[in-house]
C-alpha cells in the first residue's frame, strides 16, 4: 500500500515547538511512528525549540530561514548536535512569498489571505515538491491554514489531514472561523482529539460524520513515569512540608489564572497548602499574579517557576494538579498527572476534561469561573477525595501512544490510498 514495503512517509507541520501540549503530543506521535519504521519529517513555521529532549532520534526538522541571516532558535539546535545534524532550512525567499500569497488569492477568491500564512505555505509547498510525502498532518490552526495552502499551491496532490486541539467556538476569531470554514472541507480528513471537538467540527463546517475521527491524545505513561522519578530541586517538595497545588500552564487568559489563584486562596484559609505555576510568564503578568495572590494574601505561598520539559518530577509530588481552563480540546496536562498517579481537579470545560475525568469518576470537575466550588473540590481532595494513585495511572494508561498511533496508522493508510486512485 505505502512506499518501502508499507512503511509510509509522513509530514508534520506545527506552527513551533514551544511548550504547548500539542507540540508535546505531535512529537510523542512522531517517535511511535519513527519506531514502526515510518519516515517522519517536522516542519515549523518559527523556529522556537522548547522541547529538545523529546524530539526523537530519526526526526527530520524543516524551518523557514531568510537568505543570509541568522534565525532565532538555530542556537537552540546547535545544543543537540543529533538533532542539528537532522535540521533542515526551507529558504524563505521574499518574492516566492509574495507569489504564493497572490497565487492563493486568486485561487481561493474572497478569503482573506494572510501573508505570514502564504510565506509558510510557499515553504511548506517548496518542501512537498523536493521531499515528495505522502502525506501532511497539520496540528493547530495556523499550521492548518499553512499546510492547506501549501496543497492548494502543489495542485492538493498531497492529501492533508488537519488535526484540531481546542474548541473551534471559544478559540476562533470571526475571520480565523470564516477561513476555516473554507479551508478545513479541503482536508482530505481531519482529526479531533475529543469527542466534543469533532462534534464542534462537524457543526461549525458542515463536514461528514465520517470525514472527522477522533483520536486521543497519545499518553507515554512509562517514559512519563520514568521522568517523574528525577529529583524535584525546590524547597516546597520537602519531606514534611504543605502540600503543593501544581498548575502548568502558558500566559492566555483561556487558563483563567485569576480563578484559580481566588479558589487557592480560600482553600488557604482552612489547610496550609501553596501553589506552584509552571511555564513561560512575561514578568509583566507574574507581577499581576503576584498581586492578585498578595489581595489573598498568599504571597508567600505562591510562585511562579519558568517553563520545564520534565514537569512530571513536580506533578508526582504534588498534592494534587488544577486545571481551571476556560476551554480546551483535551488537556495533555491532566493526562500527564494522572500518569504520575497525582490527584486533579479541573474546570468542567468544553472540551476534555469530564471525558478523560468520565464526568468526575476519576477527578473532580466545577463550573467554569466558579472559583467556591473549585476551591471545595481542592480542598476535598487535598483531604483524601481521589482515587488510589495506581488508579489514576492504569486511567492514564488507557490513553496510550500505541492505542493512538494505531488509530494514526490506520487513517494515513486509509487516506493515501484514497489519494493514489
Amino acid at each position: 500500500m505505502a512506499a518501502d514495503g508499507g512503511k509510509l512517509h509522513l509530514g508534520f507541520v506545527l506552527p513551533s515547538l514551544t511548550g504547548g501540549g500539542a507540540e508535546r503530543v505531535t512529537l510523542t506521535l512522531a517517535a511511535a511512528l519513527l519506531e514502526r519504521g515510518h519516515r517522519v519529517d517536522l516542519l515549523v513555521g518559527r523556529l522556537a525549540v522548547a522541547y529538545r529532549e523529546a524530539i526523537p532520534d530519526g526526526l527530520r526538522l524543516f524551518y523557514p530561514k531568510l537568505p543570509l541571516l541568522p534565525m532565532p532558535g538555530e542556537g537552540e539546535l546547535r545544543r543537540r548536535p543529533s538533532l542539528a545534524g537532522a535540521a533542515y532550512p526551507l529558504p524563505l525567499n521574499p518574492a516566492g512569498a509574495a507569489w504564493a500569497w497572490l497565487s492563493l488569492r486568486r485561487r481561493l477568491p474572497g478569503l482573506p489571505v494572510n501573508p505570514k500564512h502564504a510565506a509558510f505555505a510557499s515553504c511548506i509547498a517548496r518542501y512537498l515538491r523536493r521531499e515528495r510525502p505522502q502525506l501532511l498532518l497539520s496540528a493547530l490552526q495556523d499550521a492548518d491554514i499553512a499546510a492547506l495552502y501549501a496543497a492548494e499551491l502543489t495542485g492538493r496532490s498531497t492529501p492533508v489531514v488537519a488535526s484540531v486541539h481546542i474548541s473551534i467556538r471559544h478559540n476562533y476569531t470571526a475571520g480565523q472561523f470564516a477561513n476555516a470554514a473554507r479551508l478545513y472541507p479541503r482536508a482530505a480528513a481531519a482529526t479531533a482529539v475529543s469527542e466534543g471537538v469533532a462534534d464542534e467540527l462537524r457543526q461549525s463546517f458542515g463536514l461528514r460524520y465520517e470525514a472527522v475521527r477522533t483520536i486521543y491524545n497519545p499518553v507515554p505513561s512509562a517514559t512519563i513515569w520514568r521522568l517523574s522519578q528525577a529529583a524535584a530541586a525546590h524547597p516546597w517538595f520537602a519531606a514534611g512540608a504543605p502540600p503543593v497545588i501544581l498548575c502548568v500552564g502558558r500566559e492566555t487568559p483561556q487558563k483563567d489564572y485569576p480563578t484559580l489563584l481566588e479558589a487557592f486562596g480560600l482553600v488557604r484559609r482552612r489547610i496550609p497548602v501553596r501553589l506552584l505555576l509552571l511555564g513561560s510568564f512575561s514578568e509583566a503578568y507574574q507581577a499581576t499574579l503576584r498581586a492578585q495572590a498578595r489581595s489573598w494574601g498568599a504571597e508567600r505561598d505562591f510562585e511562579v517557576m519558568g517553563f520545564d520539559e520534565n514537569p512530571f518530577k513536580y506533578m508526582r509530588r504534588a498534592g494534587l494538579l488544577a486545571l481551571s481552563t476556560h476551554y480546551e480540546g483535551l488537556p495533555t496536562t491532566l493526562l500527564e498527572a494522572l500518569a504520575c498517579g497525582t490527584p486533579v481537579v479541573s474546570s468542567d470545560a468544553p472540551h476534555g476534561p469530564a471525558e478523560i475525568l468520565e464526568g468526575g469518576k476519576w477527578g473532580q470537575l466545577a463550573p467554569v469561573g466558579d472559583a467556591p466550588a473549585l476551591a471545595q473540590a481542592m480542598l476535598e481532595t487535598l483531604q483524601g477525595g481521589h482515587p488510589p494513585p495506581a488508579e489514576l495511572r492504569r486511567r492514564a494508561a488507557w490513553f496510550s501512544t500505541e492505542r493512538a498511533a494505531d488509530a494514526y496508522e490506520e487513517l494515513f493508510e486509509k487516506v493515501v490510498e484514497q489519494n493514489r486512485l
